[in-house]
């Protein structure tokens, strides 16, 4: 199937042409340019699926597309010339992403339908031109071939988010919610913008993949054992990681830069849909997921990413369980599975990083658009509190529900339970050897207790019990349109999971780890690097029950254990006909989790008690140290000419006069030092 990679740019063309054909025409448009986007997302997904099919013969796609820039420096390791350029890579890894972009758009895009249209909401042109814009950028960065052409989509997926997110921009909050959306993320950014700059000055290219990567010159760099830029390679590594790490703790909403990404929830459901679960948020997990081979070079930098991986999984865990917003407790739950997959890839648990990846974006935007389809039926109305009595009245709307929030909490068979406990087993393995990976598997272990806790509080509010509201005693009918996409995601959610079943092939030995074999075996690996620093102690293994089969079953058995003891509580408190408020029981502790441990307010003195006196103090020093010098050296200069063009009369006589004096001073000077006056 080597003709279909020809078709491979028009994957984000598709989405493109939807913008521009949304923007230009959209208001004359039936569905106000709703058509479009659902065509185009069809055709992406079809050309994406095409794409699988291509790669899963073993074939990869790797074109140079347009040479933009070319320039003769050379590097720090002696590349002479570097060329910026756009190119496609469809790998495994890519091709898969794909996929789940692509499908994740489509069925927002049919969403839509009964979400925004139905309620004769306007500016819809515009709303459509942002998701398809949306789309493009993300499709274009999976398969982006350098870290350049990457970044620049990185970018405009940021843009995007700030346009989507401030969509309703005639309120006080939707606009405030894009902008610190957008600033958060630059933050981040510029860190990745200089690692950018850094990895093309030290080894004079920014290709992925391939004999020329700078992934494969890293690796020669450090066998080599020399210096770059004062430091040992494998430090320099480190660092340039490390910055481009900045990024994706902007992008992933990992901590600290967290904190824009709960109130993205200003945005339409159908924006926080798309942007949890296969754009915004994936973008910065996929890069790591990208850059694996880099990143497997240093294990410092895996531990770090570990470590905050799991650290943010707690963190965000512990903030869902006192949410009362149905959206709220989805975004927090968003930042700790990401938490999830930053530790699976942090500890060389590249396979399971992605697996959760992929589940993730099916569950979640299933999660999403039913928390859609509940504000729908609830009148617009998102307080769960309001809620209660929905279970038989939206059955749809239920059951595919509770097929996302199982699959969140990681209860067996459903697919969160395959990935989060491949995640988890992983850091633990290589936590027996190492602290730090053993304090982040803690983390990320106590965090399944929070997030089967939050997941079936939220079930039980929101469905179950008696209406507690007019709107939950009548609620507003929804579509097919609706329903349809719930259906689709709701099977994914139960039935993803079994393409990479890890603890069975390790207890059995049977082999149904076919995302294994995807990423890193029959059909592909990331420059051979799949475990990176820590490959012996990830390497599967089978035979008889042992050890290894034995330590699996403890510790999914301690996952499930804790996933079931949480959503026990949670069923015990809440699965009542008039649940009671618990949250001011938890006093002085609930204060601090329900103003998110003061993060917004010690960001805000960060900026005004820290930054901003700083700034006015170089400000001041600049004005009167570094401006004092140089406007004394001005008028000095000035001073000096004002002196020295009063000569210039014009009158010949002045200008003999002179002539003569400097050449008596000129005859003096010399005999002087010639002793002709001695």
């Amino acid at each position: 199937m080597e003709g279909v990679f020809d078709f491979a740019p028009a994957i984000a063309v598709f989405p493109l042409v939807a913008f521009v054909i949304a923007l230009a025409f959209g208001k004359h448009l039936p569905k106000k340019g709703a058509i479009p986007g659902i065509l185009a997302t069809g055709g992406s997904l079809l050309l994406s699926a095409l794409m699988l099919v291509a790669v899963s013969s073993g074939e990869v796609y790797h074109e140079t597309l347009y040479e933009w820039a070319a320039g003769d420096a050379t590097s720090a390791t002696g590349v002479e010339g570097i060329a910026f350029t756009f190119g496609i890579l469809i790998d495994p890894l890519a091709a898969l992403m794909l996929v789940i972009v692509s499908l994740v758009a489509f069925l927002v895009h049919v969403f839509s339908l009964g979400y925004m249209n139905a309620e004769g909401e306007t500016g819809l042109p515009r709303y459509y031109a942002g998701l398809g814009l949306f789309t493009f950028s993300m499709l274009a960065f999976v398969y982006a071939d350098n870290l350049l052409m990457a970044f620049m989509f990185f970018e405009l997926v940021g843009l995007c988010s700030f346009l989507l997110i401030g969509f309703w921009f005639r309120t006080k909050s939707a606009p405030s919610a894009a902008k610190k959306a957008f600033l958060v993320t630059r933050f981040g950014d510029y860190f990745f913008l200089i690692g950018v700059v850094a990895i093309a000055a030290t080894f004079g290219t920014l290709q992925f993949a391939g004999d020329e990567s700078f992934v494969a010159a890293a690796q020669t760099a450090i066998d080599d054992g020399g210096t770059l830029f004062g430091f040992d390679a494998q430090t320099w590594v480190t660092i340039t990681g490390l910055l481009v790490l900045g990024g994706v703790l902007g992008k992933s909403a990992q901590f600290p830069l967290h904190t824009w990404l709960p109130d993205a929830m200003e945005g339409p459901t159908t924006v926080s849909a798309l942007i949890h679960a296969a754009t915004m948020v994936a973008a910065g997990v996929y890069l790591v997921a990208r850059m694996f081979g880099y990143y497997a070079l240093s294990p410092t930098t895996l531990a770090i990413i570990a470590f905050v991986g799991g650290f943010t999984a707690l963190f965000a865990a512990t903030m869902g369980v006192v949410k009362d917003d149905i959206k709220q407790v989805l975004a927090y739950s968003t930042i700790s599975q990401y938490g999830y997959m930053m530790l699976g890839l942090g500890v060389g648990g590249y396979v399971a990083g992605v697996f959760h990846l992929m589940n993730h974006a099916f569950f979640k935007a299933l999660l999403f658009l039913g928390a859609g389809s509940v504000i729908v039926l609830m009148h617009h109305e998102q307080d769960m509190w309001k809620m209660g009595g929905l279970k038989d009245k939206a059955p749809v709307t239920y059951y595919t529900f509770l097929a996302g929030a199982l699959a969140l909490a990681g209860i067996i068979p459903f697919s969160g339970f395959w990935s989060k406990d491949e995640i988890l087993y992983d850091a633990f393995i290589v936590g027996l050897e190492e602290p730090v990976i053993m304090a982040a598997y803690a983390m990320g272990l106590a965090a399944v207790f929070f997030t089967g806790f939050y997941t079936f509080r939220m079930v039980f509010l929101t469905f179950h019990g008696e209406p507690r509201s007019e709107a939950a005693e009548d609620p507003h009918p929804v579509g097919w349109s609706i329903k349809a996409p719930l259906i689709v995601l709701g099977v994914l959610a139960v039935v993803a999971g079994a393409a990479n079943l890890a603890p069975v092939y390790k207890l059995t030995g049977l082999e149904l780890t076919f995302l294994e074999s995807w990423l890193d075996g029959e059909y592909g690996a990331i420059e051979g690097l799949t475990y990176g620093a820590y490959g012996e102690l990830l390497a599967y293994e089978t035979g008889v029950v042992g050890t290894e089969q034995l330590t699996v079953m403890i510790a999914a058995g301690l996952s499930l254990l804790l996933a079931f003891s949480g959503a026990g509580v949670a069923w015990k408190l809440y699965n009542v006909p008039e649940p009671v408020v618990y949250r001011d029981r938890l006093g002085r502790v609930g204060d601090v989790i329900e103003a998110n441990y003061y993060q917004d307010e010690y960001q805000v003195w960060l900026a005004e008690g820290v930054t901003l006196p700083l700034a006015r103090a170089a400000d001041r020093f600049d004005q009167t140290a570094i401006d004092g010098a140089v406007d004394g050296v001005s008028t000095a200069s000035l001073f000096g000419s004002d002196r020295l063009k009063r000569i210039q009369t014009g009158i010949v006589t002045n200008y003999a006069a002179l002539l003569v004096t400097g050449f008596i001073v000129l005859l003096l000077v010399l005999g002087y030092a010639g002793g002709w006056f001695l």
